[in-house]
């Protein structure tokens, strides 16, 4: 396989381009940093950061994958279709372990808890269902408080289980009990992505409205709205030292927010079609996303 480090038409900032599949969803670095899982029609590419190559191919799905998630520890991934599964993965053989059937719509989002014992998916048929990662039994279906979930999250200490929905809100409940713990409302069009800072003390979210907004989880209040795209934004992230946040569009733009002051710090263009994942590496040097031009862009902060 090709080393795409070698090309020379890199956008400025970019070290690597991966476009050995057409990116359909997310993307996800393993936890030590060394490999990024990306979504594609095909199945999950895994690459290899450093190098750019391609490592594995995963394929199980009957269609199209949505999204993907490694396990904290990074021994297993969890991807979701829009054939209406989540199928587990060993990380290291690639070889499914099991797949996991109650949806009734396509898988849009998937997530470890912090312990890595229990694995949620959200869809939009209204249901996050909770799964067990060894396993794949399932363990519990949410379901009640939204008609369409487009994306879920665990709190890092993983008390709380948080969903963006079709219903411009953000949706909490408490991981271990399930009951509803708060609902966040202010956005005006669906949320598409959701992300928790390292500490767990606020959540961020970008919609369809065009919108990033910063919430307090105590008290849970809105902090403050981010605007500078000039469409829908898909894709929220927080960095790991919790002081900045990439947003991705359908501008075809990424924008980099400084958290304490609100304030767009750079804008990062790249791709040809909209930015549909945005992901920090573990270490913080490197932003990867994902677009419509069906390429993944490593982009080199330091």
């Amino acid at each position: 396989m090709e080393n795409l480090n070698a090309q020379s038409d890199l956008p400025e900032g970019v070290k690597a381009r991966l476009d050995q599949g057409n990116l359909t969803g997310d993307i996800a670095f393993s936890p030590d940093g060394t490999q990024l899982a990306v979504a594609c029609d095909i199945g999950i590419w895994v690459y290899d950061v450093e190098s750019g190559l391609g490592l594995n191919l995963l394929v199980e799905h009957k269609e199209y994958v949505r999204c993907v998630a490694f396990s904290p520890d990074g021994s297993a991934i969890a991807s979701g279709g829009i054939d209406n599964t989540v199928v587990l993965w060993d990380a290291t053989s690639g070889s499914p372990t099991a797949t996991l059937v109650g949806h009734t719509d396509a898988v849009r989002s998937v997530a470890y808890s912090a312990d890595g014992a229990t694995v949620a998916s959200g869809s939009p048929d209204g249901t996050v269902r909770l799964w067990n990662a060894s396993t794949g039994a399932a363990k519990d279906t949410i379901e009640g408080r939204a008609g369409s979930i487009r994306c879920v999250a665990y709190a890092p200490n993983g008390r709380t289980l948080a969903a963006g929905t079709g219903d411009d809100t953000v949706i909490l409940w408490d991981a271990d009990t399930r009951k509803h713990r708060a609902t966040l409302k202010g956005h005006t069009h669906i949320v598409d992505s959701i992300a928790y800072s390292p500490d767990g003390e606020t959540l961020v979210s970008g919609s369809i409205d065009g919108t990033v907004r910063l919430w307090s989880i105590d008290p849970r209040n809105l902090i403050t709205t981010l605007t500078g795209h000039s469409g829908y934004v898909w894709s929220v992230a927080f960095s790991p030292d919790g002081k900045a946040i990439a947003s991705g569009g359908n501008d075809n733009t990424i924008r980099l927010w400084d958290v304490e002051t609100g304030e767009s710090k750079r804008t990062l263009t790249g791709h040809t079609g909209s930015v549909r994942s945005v992901k920090y590496s573990p270490a913080g040097g490197i932003l990867a996303s994902g677009g419509d031009d069906h390429t993944v862009l490593l982009w080199d902060l330091t």
